[in-house]
């Protein structure tokens, strides 16, 4: 990938490789998904990993959305 800016490259990559948390991958009704965890039994959804296709289209189970688990 070639970037052609005059901005600094620390700038461009700052976060990249930053540590966002604890991963778990949580199976829900069926649904196999990634999961950053905020709390216990709690978290932020990052993305959908073995699932059926109309599941990307619920917007429950968008990226970025809170769920909770038993």
């Amino acid at each position: 990938m070639t970037l052609y800016t005059v901005m600094p490259p620390e700038l461009i990559w700052e976060g990249l490789w930053k540590d966002m948390g604890a991963y778990q991958d949580i199976r829900i009704g069926g649904l196999l998904m990634q999961v950053r965890t905020t709390g216990p039994r709690s978290g932020t959804i990052v993305r959908l990993l073995d699932c059926p296709l109309e599941a990307y289209l619920n917007p429950m189970y968008a990226p970025g959305s809170e769920i909770e688990w038993r």
